[in-house]
C-alpha cells in the first residue's frame, strides 16, 4: 500500500507516491521539474503528458493531474488547485479533501476549509493540525483545543500544537499532559525520558496564566539542559517584559541575536524594549536588519513603526504598522502596537478597534490593557469595568489586571453623589494598593495610585507614595527609567505644595538618569521663576501650564509606557 503522510505539497510525497509504477521519460521529468521547483515547466508538461493519455485512450490520468495541482498550489493558483484536487477524489478521497482544505486555508474560506476536513474519517495527525488552526483562526476555541490535543495523543513531539493550545485561553493542563501520556504511550517510550515535553508544556501554560515567575523559572531549568536555545530564549524574554524587567529582557534579546542574528521571531518585542530604554540608534539598527533579513514578516515593519513613532512621526508609523497587518492578519502584536499609537495621539476610538481585534485573535493582557484604557480615554467607562473584571477572571493575581481594576474604577463618571464617587475612589486605591502587594515592581500601579491622591488635591499622600516608591518599601523599580519617572512625578508634586528647593533637587535627579525626559528642565525653569517671583507663564509655550502630568509627560497616562 502507497504511504500517503505528505503535509502540503511537498515533492517527496510524489516521489513516494509513484515509486512503484513504471513511469514514461516524460512523467520522470515531471518530477525531476517538480523537484527543482520549476512549477510552470512542470505543469506545462504534464498537461501534454495528460493530453497524450487520453488521444491514446488511457483512462487513469492521476499522475497528470497531481502534478498540475500541486504546481498550480505553489503557483498561488488556489481556485483551480482546489478544482483539480476535487476531480482526484476518486482516487483517495480522504488525501484530496485535505488537500483541498489546504486551498480554501489560502483562500481565507476558513469555516469552509474545516467543514471538508470534518467529512475526512480518521483523520492524520497533519489533517489534524491544520483543522485545528482552522478553528482557532475561526474563534471556535473549544474545536480547536480538541484537534490540537487530539495531534498531541498521534505524535507528542508535534510541538506546533503545544503552542497553539499555550495560546487558547482555558485549555487545561491536565487535559495537555493526558493527550501528550497517551502519544508517548503509544510511540512504546518511557515518559520519564521525555520528562522535558511536560516541563515545556508547564511552562507555556504558566505563561499563557500569567504566572510569569513560575514559567521563567521552568524555562530556565530547560535552558540549563538545552543551553544558548534561542526559542527558549525567545520564551524567556517576553516574560521579563511581562515581568517589568525590561533590562533582563534586553540582555535576553541581546544574547538571542549573538547566538542567530537570522531570527525575526519576536524581534518586535525587542524592539518595544528598546523603545523603553530609549536606545533609538539601537533600534534604528535593528530595523534595518529585520527588514533586510526578511521583508515580507510584519515583525519587520511593526519594528520600522516603533522606530517612526519615537521619531514623533505617527503617519508614517501607522503606514507601517498597517504595512505589517496587511502581511498577517491573525498577528496580535500587530494590532496592539496600532492601538498604542492610535491611543497615545489621542484618538481613543481607534485605538478600542485595534485592542478589540487583538483580544479577538490572542486574548491576553496586553490586548485587556489597552482596551480597558482606550474606554476609559473615550468616556466609556460602564465598558472599562467590564474590561477590566473581564481582565482579573483572566489572571486574577496579575498586576496588570488588578491595576485595570483600580484605573476603571477611578475613571468612573462625576457622580452627582459625591459619597458615591468617593466610594468609587476608595475602591480604585485599595484595588491598587493590592496589585502593588502581589507585584511590588509594578510602576503603573503606583502612579495611577498618585493621580487618584492628585485628584483629590491630597498632594502629601502622593509624596509620601512616591517616597516609599524610591527607598524600595512599597515599589520595586529595576529600571532607571521607571526611577527617573518617579522622580519627575515627584518633583512635580513637591513643586505643587511649593516645595520648590525639594523639587528641584528630585527633578535634577531624574534628569540624569534619564536624559530623555523632555519636560525636565521646563518645569524646574517655571519653578525657578516662581521662586524668584516672577510670572511662570510669561514666556507661553515653553512653560507649561498646568503641573499635573499630561499625555505628553514621562510615562505617559498613569504611568503607561510611551514609546
Amino acid at each position: 500500500m502507497k504511504k500517503m503522510t505528505a503535509f502540503g505539497v511537498d515533492h517527496d510525497d510524489l516521489w513516494q507516491l509513484f515509486k512503484d509504477q513504471e513511469l514514461t521519460k516524460m512523467q520522470e521529468e515531471c518530477l525531476r521539474l517538480y523537484r527543482t521547483k520549476q512549477f510552470r515547466s512542470c505543469e506545462i508538461l504534464a498537461e501534454m503528458h495528460r493530453s497524450g493519455s487520453r488521444l491514446r485512450g488511457e483512462a487513469d490520468d492521476h499522475f497528470a493531474c497531481r502534478l498540475m495541482a500541486d504546481c498550480a498550489f505553489q503557483q498561488g493558483q488556489y481556485v483551480r488547485a482546489r478544482m483539480l484536487y476535487q476531480a482526484l477524489y476518486p482516487v483517495n478521497e480522504s488525501v484530496y479533501r485535505w488537500k483541498e482544505a489546504q486551498c480554501l486555508k489560502e483562500l481565507g474560506s476558513l469555516v469552509e476549509g474545516a467543514a471538508v476536513l470534518e467529512h475526512i474519517p480518521n483523520r492524520t495527525m497533519e489533517m489534524n493540525m491544520l483543522l485545528g488552526i482552522l478553528y482557532a483562526a475561526s474563534s471556535r476555541s473549544l474545536d480547536a483545543s480538541r484537534a490540537f490535543l487530539e495531534v498531541l495523543r498521534q505524535n507528542p513531539w508535534a510541538l506546533e500544537a503545544l503552542e497553539h493550545l499555550a495560546a487558547i485561553e482555558r485549555v487545561e493542563k491536565a487535559h495537555v499532559v493526558e493527550a501528550l501520556k497517551t502519544g508517548i504511550a503509544m510511540h512504546n517510550v518511557d515518559p520519564k525520558d521525555h520528562s522535558d515535553i511536560f516541563d515545556l508544556a508547564a511552562a507555556m501554560i504558566l505563561s499563557r496564566k500569567n504566572q510569569t515567575a513560575s514559567a521563567i523559572q521552568v524555562f530556565e531549568k530547560l535552558e540549563e539542559k538545552y543551553p544558548s536555545n534561542t526559542y527558549f530564549q525567545q520564551h524567556v524574554a517576553i516574560l521579563h517584559i511581562q515581568n517589568h524587567d525590561n533590562g533582563a529582557a534586553a540582555q535576553t534579546f541581546e544574547n538571542i541575536r549573538k547566538a542567530d542574528p537570522s531570527i525575526v521571531d519576536t524581534m518586535d518585542r525587542y524592539a518595544k524594549v528598546l523603545c523603553k530604554k530609549k536606545d533609538f540608534n539601537k533600534l534604528n539598527e535593528l530595523a534595518e536588519s529585520l527588514m533586510i533579513l526578511d521583508d515580507q514578516r510584519p515583525e519587520a515593519w511593526n519594528t520600522l513603526a516603533l522606530y517612526y513613532d519615537a521619531r514623533g512621526d505617527k503617519e508614517k508609523a501607522i503606514t507601517f504598522v498597517d504595512k505589517a497587518i496587511s502581511l498577517n492578519q491573525r498577528y496580535a502584536y500587530s494590532q496592539i502596537l496600532r492601538g498604542n499609537i492610535m491611543l497615545a495621539d489621542k484618538r481613543p476610538e481607534h485605538a478600542a478597534v485595534s485592542f478589540f481585534r487583538a483580544k479577538d485573535i490572542y486574548p491576553d493582557m496586553d490586548s485587556m490593557e489597552g482596551l480597558v484604557e482606550s474606554y476609559i480615554g473615550s468616556g466609556r467607562n460602564r465598558e472599562a469595568i467590564a474590561s477590566a473584571k473581564e481582565a482579573i477572571a483572566m489572571a486574577p493575581r496579575d498586576p496588570r489586571a488588578l491595576t485595570l481594576v483600580g484605573l476603571a474604577l477611578a475613571s468612573g463618571p462625576g457622580d452627582p453623589q459625591e459619597d458615591v464617587k468617593h466610594q468609587g475612589l476608595e475602591m480604585a486605591k485599595r484595588t491598587l494598593l493590592k496589585a502593588l502587594a502581589v507585584h511590588p515592581g509594578h510602576n503603573r500601579a503606583l502612579m495611577a495610585l498618585v493621580d487618584i491622591h492628585a485628584q483629590e488635591k491630597n498632594y502629601e499622600a502622593c509624596v509620601g507614595l512616591l517616597q516609599k516608591g524610591l527607598d524600595g518599601s512599597i515599589y520595586a523599580p529595576k529600571d532607571p527609567i521607571d526611577q527617573a519617572q518617579i522622580l519627575y512625578r515627584l518633583g512635580v508634586m513637591y513643586s505643587t505644595a511649593e516645595n520648590y528647593k525639594e523639587a528641584i533637587d528630585v527633578l535634577q535627579q531624574a534628569s540624569v538618569l534619564d536624559p530623555g525626559l523632555s519636560d525636565v528642565q521646563r518645569q524646574i525653569n517655571r519653578i525657578e521663576k516662581i521662586m524668584r517671583g516672577l510670572d511662570p507663564n510669561e514666556t507661553g509655550d515653553e512653560i507649561m501650564e498646568d503641573s499635573s502630568p499630561s499625555m505628553e509627560s514621562p510615562g505617559g497616562y498613569h504611568g503607561r509606557p510611551s514609546y
